[in-house]
């Protein structure tokens, strides 16, 4: 018996198991796909995408979809997307957070995560047509609005040469966050494109998304008030806003950092939320079949 062969004995599914478990993150992954599937969703495990930027294909650990009920007996609804990343981190993570100082809450602060149509909104008495997020007043009930604390940088903690710490944030950045910025920035601008060529006016269309990076390992937040000493504390929920440019992309998105332990919450967070928006878009539907007759000629 050779060598190979009789390690090939040796090794039995334990062994195997936990070699999977703890040099993978493929476990975690199909976990995470698993829960937010049990609460309703269609998920689409790694789902892939065109980047904009070099036409080559780029791929986020899930996609999930759910409708939420506007009217259903006339088959109104609005989509609700989930762009996720799954990351079972060994190493600490650690998101600055601040204070956001924002002269009015009459807005986002960052780029709008819906797409659809009517985006402006034209309704009697107005010389000029307002967006859909301050007709609607999404400001009050989007978390990613009335949430004031925020994070645009962060890092990673890594042992090495001992008991040496070194501290690096560019991979976070470029393989977790802008894979999710691309992702979301192309759904937007499909579905927008899609709701022009394919709308029917009598009946509104949204879809909202919430990009997401679900972390197994330990996550922190380090707060910087407005005044007195820093703060270090252990994090469930941490709201990412990041500017991003590239040669096809400007914006500003907000992505949620939760872990693992707080996703049944924030999904119940995001249905609560979703359902608040479907119920605004029932409220004030004439207004908005109205938007959509006014703009149609223009958009067609």
């Amino acid at each position: 018996m050779s060598k190979e062969q009789q390690l090939n004995q040796i090794i039995d599914t334990k062994e195997i198991k936990k070699v999977l478990e703890n040099l993978t993150g493929y476990p975690f992954e199909l976990e995470i796909a698993r829960r937010v599937a049990a609460h309703g969703y269609l998920v689409d495990p790694n789902y892939s995408f065109e980047d904009h930027d070099t036409g080559e294909a780029r791929e986020l650990d899930f996609r999930a979809f759910d409708l939420v009920p506007i009217s259903m007996w006339k088959g109104e609804w609005v989509d609700c997307i989930l762009l996720g990343a799954c990351k079972d981190n060994k190493n600490p993570y650690v998101f600055f957070t601040r204070k956001e100082l924002t002269y009015s809450k009459l807005s986002l602060q960052s780029d709008l995560p819906i797409a659809g149509c009517p985006l402006n909104i034209h309704s009697e008495g107005d010389d000029a047509p307002v967006s859909v997020e301050f007709y609607l007043r999404l400001h009050e009930i989007l978390h990613i609005a009335t949430s004031d604390i925020i994070s645009s940088q962060f890092c990673e903690l890594v042992r090495h040469n001992g008991n040496k710490w070194k501290v690096q944030s560019k991979e976070i950045f470029k393989d977790i966050f802008v894979p999710l910025i691309k992702a979301l920035s192309r759904e937007i601008a499909q579905e927008n494109d899609r709701c022009i060529s394919d709308k029917d006016d009598d009946s509104p269309k949204y879809t909202i998304y919430y990009p997401m990076l679900v972390l197994k390992g330990r996550m922190f937040e380090y707060y910087v008030p407005p005044k007195g000493p820093a703060q270090l504390r252990e994090a469930k929920h941490i709201l990412v806003i990041r500017h991003y440019q590239s040669r096809s992309i400007k914006c500003q998105y907000a992505i949620d950092v939760i872990h693992e332990s707080y996703l049944d919450e924030y999904l119940e967070l995001v249905e609560k939320e979703t359902k608040k928006l479907a119920n605004r878009i029932k409220r004030h539907k004439a207004v908005l079949v109205q938007s959509l007759k006014k703009i149609a000629p223009l958009e067609t």
